[in-house]
């Protein structure tokens, strides 16, 4: 499962994301390193907690966002896990290369 990945991603600690689950730290702490299996409810309580599919949580990423690249799925991610700031910075980063790139070619 992606649940360490996904969580360091935002920045969290394992008991944060226990507490915003509602089981023990030593529980969640078992799902991250593989010993444990989340039931189909502990599933859907960390996939709307994280802001992400069962299918992604799960390493299933192909059907998440099919029509995404890896690249761009990794965009996004990355997105999911920054700052308001960091999003604005690298948002208005990308529209002005776009920007210039449209214009050399119409050039």
């Amino acid at each position: 499962m992606e649940l360490k990945k996904i969580r360091t991603q935002k920045g969290l600690t394992q008991q944060a994301v226990a507490d915003g689950i509602q089981c023990s730290p030593t529980v969640y702490a078992r799902y991250e390193r593989g010993e444990r299996e989340p039931s189909i409810e502990m599933l859907l309580k960390l996939s709307s907690f994280f802001d992400v599919t069962v299918d992604y949580l799960l390493g299933n990423v192909e059907t998440t966002m099919s029509t995404f690249t890896k690249y761009e799925m990794d965009l996004v991610m990355a997105a999911r896990g920054a700052d308001d700031r960091a999003k604005e910075d690298a948002l208005n980063t990308l529209r002005a290369h776009q920007i210039k790139k449209a214009k050399v070619c119409r050039a």
